[in-house]
């Protein structure tokens, strides 16, 4: 009792401190709703936490200020367009609808106050916070595959293994959270690396000068020149260190989802961090055109693992476009015809209010009118994000969506355009983020488990980045200075 009590406090004094335990325990609502623990939304109390955390700050600074956010119009466009699809049509649930409304306004108020509370003097904390709490999931994944010795039959995969799925409930969802967090990792971890790498080269410079001024001066050097400890935690030994194991383990969670959306989100996530990191974009369409064909040799000549090759031998089913109502199920086939009916059902409602949808969030609700004969029970969402969307709020509100990221990926390229070192390599993180979240919601719809507060967080680190500041150095962005250009300063 006295840990929880110290950890409120702690919450209620330093929005960071509530931020992290949002997104730490926001993920695990599907887990308690499941075990019948939590009558009360775990993500909306914490999110009121952390509201209530960064309100108190800012009384008590007498002074209460929203940032400028970038994304504030589409996002507004996006959520206009959403309200019309339930103001045009009398939609069957309106609960539904608030609570979709609900959720993208959380996202946008979390970007927010993550923007206010960290700012560029503790983006690094921020950071920290979002791998960590990866990291955390990751490890739950990783426990469930490997020792628990028991799980849903349905996730029973290479023997006595269980596909893992963290607290949220299903491999696919908690694969595609694994797939907006590695990308922050290993940015960082190459950064930080990177760093190290022209930190030493710098140092090897500094020793020949100095051999040199002692030479000239008779032998004597200046012992002045301060050293960071290593025990420092901005220290990029550290840092590299840290950010390579949270990579490590949500990648290996990821791939232990066996999610087939999450492996090609990934792959779609590393493709455009591969693009945009070279300074120089032939060279990281090269890479990335080289990956594609490395793969794909792999595949053809069957050199893949069967665990990989296996889950990708039907992918190409998604592909195809068919009425699937006289299709024979069995259980190789169950959850691509399933998914295909789901669609399919998606496209009636599509085809019936084209304009606007059948209301916002109302998909489940309108499932039965719209579904196919053999497939009654409804999975929640299309399965597809885009033709959800479609279904949900008409070809307005797909438009609005797609202007809405289209919008947050121009953003984001633009920061990387112009930043340099940390912040740089936050924003082609960021694009992973984009990447992964774009390809994977093909094939399912990542908004789910809480998973938006995470991406709240996201657009606050994206709209912290697109601040303009003076300057546009970071910590890891500088060599150390040699001799000759610090007698440089000094005269």
């Amino acid at each position: 009792m006295s840990v929880g009590g110290a950890t409120l406090a702690l919450a209620i004094v330093e929005p960071l401190a509530a931020l992290a335990i949002m997104l730490l325990l926001g993920p695990a609502e599907p887990l308690l709703a499941a075990a019948g623990l939590m009558p009360i939304s775990i993500g909306q109390i914490t999110f009121a936490l952390f509201a209530g955390a960064w309100l108190l700050r800012g009384l008590a600074r007498r002074q209460i200020l929203w940032p400028q956010l970038p994304i504030t119009i589409p996002l507004c466009l996006y959520l206009c367009a959403a309200a019309l699809s339930v103001y045009f049509d009398q939609h069957a649930s309106p609960k539904d609808s608030a609570t979709e409304l609900l959720k993208w306004i959380e996202m946008y108020l979390i970007a927010g106050m993550a923007a206010d509370s960290s700012g560029r003097r503790r983006l690094g904390w921020a950071v920290g916070i979002l791998l960590g709490v990866g990291a955390a999931q990751a490890m739950i994944g990783f426990w469930q595959f490997q020792f628990r010795g028991h799980g849903p039959e349905a996730f029973k995969i290479l023997g006595d293994h269980y596909r893992a799925y963290g607290t949220l409930e299903q491999p696919n969802p908690f694969g595609g959270f694994m797939g907006i967090v590695w990308p922050l990792g290993a940015m960082v971890a190459l950064e930080a690396g990177a760093h190290m790498v022209r930190r030493f080269r710098g140092t090897l410079i500094n020793a020949d000068e100095t051999r040199m001024n002692a030479d000239l001066s008779g032998g004597k050097t200046n012992q002045n020149n301060p050293r960071s400890s290593a025990l420092d935690p901005r220290h990029p030994r550290i840092t590299f260190t840290l950010a390579s194991l949270a990579t490590a383990a949500t990648l290996a969670a990821l791939f232990l989802s066996f999610s087939r959306g999450a492996w090609l989100g990934a792959a779609a996530a590393g493709g455009a961090m591969l693009i945009v990191w070279p300074r120089k974009r032939w060279i990281g369409v090269a890479l990335a055109g080289g990956a594609v064909i490395a793969f794909a040799a792999l595949y053809n000549f069957g050199l893949l693992p069967s665990a990989i090759s296996s889950r990708f031998a039907d992918v190409s089913d998604f592909a195809q476009v068919y009425d699937v109502r006289g299709a024979h199920v069995n259980d190789a086939n169950f959850s691509i015809v399933e998914r295909l009916a789901h669609w399919q059902a998606a496209a009636n409602m599509a085809n019936a209010k084209p304009l606007f949808g059948v209301g916002f969030g109302n998909y489940e609700a309108a499932y039965p009118q719209y579904r196919l004969a053999k497939w009654q029970y409804a999975l929640g969402h299309a399965h597809m994000i885009y033709l959800n969307a479609l279904a949900e709020t008409g070809a307005v509100g797909l438009a609005a969506y797609l202007i809405l990221w289209g919008s947050i990926i121009i953003l984001t390229l633009r920061i990387i355009h112009r930043a340099d070192g940390f912040h740089r390599a936050l924003a082609i993180a960021l694009l992973g983020c984009w990447a992964h979240l774009s390809v994977h919601q093909f094939l399912d719809n990542l908004y789910v488990g809480n998973i938006p507060l995470f991406i709240g967080a996201l657009f606050g680190l994206l709209c912290i980045l697109a601040t303009p500041t003076q300057t546009q150095t970071s910590n890891f962005n500088a060599n150390p200075p040699t001799t000759s250009r610090l007698h440089a300063q000094r005269n």
